[in-house]
């Protein structure tokens, strides 16, 4: 981004308190330029799920920042005037790329601070978990807190942080701390083996996110739940009809192979969406087909449980048309497929 003579002009307003109404707009216009890469880049790379949040890019985008544009009783600009005093920028003599590097640096710790917030909002679990890490960390001495680049983050202790290296990657992260996390593990216990899965490597930085952290562990428990659920569904079929868990599996199979390109492949729904979809489907298949629990559980209630945090208007304005369609069509093959039997 160029940093032109108007917006030095703009933002000079802003901290002197001379603004007019125009300078405010292009001030909240400034902030969203600078914050809209680093909220599309956390989308692109999984670390920020708009479906889970229930918001768009742009709704993340102004939330984040929407702090910097608080004003006291005087009108001054708090947080951005103290910012630039406590970085020693003078906006009529620093040069403009040393003045839109400071406003960028402060508009992604906004961002950073937001969507730690956001998750916690739109998750309790998770927001749970991230607490428990924060009492863990201040037990201990293995992790301290750093903010690099606007972003809280837990540098490993005890070894050198190797920070002249690339940060390690979220997928090195999940596979090799799921390859020694029990289910059973509580959260000094995940702190302890991410502190080992950290120094044991000697590629990447010894640093990690705290968001990510939260997310690592919560995944952790959420496939320990999954495999108990897995073990009490294995003892389940046991007493019920293989028949019809046979026929639903089928009946999910096709429809996901004849409709999978329809919604995934022409970009109208994430591949991660599309699966959520087809296990809410299997669910209602086998709740009215099998154990007959189907009535008074709404589409909606099945889905929020595999996303967190979804709302209702959410739910109305993005999943329902798609979900219930697929619900509608694998019911009618399922009693086809019944009546052939």
């Amino acid at each position: 981004m160029k940093f032109t003579t108007a917006h030095r002009q703009t933002l000079r307003a802003v901290l002197d308190g001379t603004y007019t109404p125009l300078d405010v707009r292009e001030f909240v216009q400034l902030c969203y330029v600078l914050a809209l890469p680093l909220i599309r880049s956390k989308v692109h790379h999984g670390k920020l799920n708009l479906e889970i949040l229930g918001l768009a890019e742009s709704d993340i985008v102004y939330d984040s920042v929407a702090d910097l544009f608080r004003r006291d009783s005087s009108g001054n600009f708090v947080q951005v005037k103290t910012f630039f005093v406590n970085q020693g920028i003078d906006i009529l003599t620093c040069e403009p790329d040393e003045v839109v590097l400071a406003l960028r640096r402060l508009v992604f710790g906004k961002v950073h601070q937001a969507i730690v917030r956001l998750h916690r909002e739109a998750d309790p679990t998770l927001g749970k978990i991230l607490r428990n890490v924060m009492l863990e960390l201040e037990r201990n001495q293995l992790f301290e807190h750093q903010t690099r680049f606007g972003e809280v983050c837990l540098v490993a202790t005890a070894a050198d942080p190797c920070l002249h290296r690339p940060p390690i990657p979220s997928e090195y992260l999940r596979r090799h701390f799921s390859q020694i996390v029990s289910i059973r593990d509580s959260i000094p216990m995940m702190v302890e083996k991410l502190h080992r899965v950290l120094l044991e490597q000697e590629e990447y930085q010894r640093v990690v996110p705290f968001l990510t952290v939260g997310l690592l562990f919560k995944e952790a428990y959420a496939l320990g739940a999954e495999a108990e659920k897995a073990e009490e569904c294995a003892v389940e079929r046991q007493t019920v009809s293989d028949d019809v868990c046979k026929v639903a599996d089928l009946v999910c199979r096709k429809l996901s192979l004849s409709s999978r390109q329809t919604y995934v492949g022409k970009g109208k729904i994430s591949e991660h969406v599309f699966e959520l979809y087809m296990s809410v489907v299997k669910e209602i298949l086998l709740s009215e087909f099998w154990d007959d629990t189907s009535n008074g559980v709404a589409y909606y209630e099945r889905l929020r449980v595999l996303m967190p945090g979804l709302t209702k208007a959410a739910y109305t304005r993005r999943h329902r048309a798609v979900l219930e369609y697929l619900a509608k069509r694998a019911k009618n093959q399922m009693r086809e497929a019944l009546r052939k039997m």
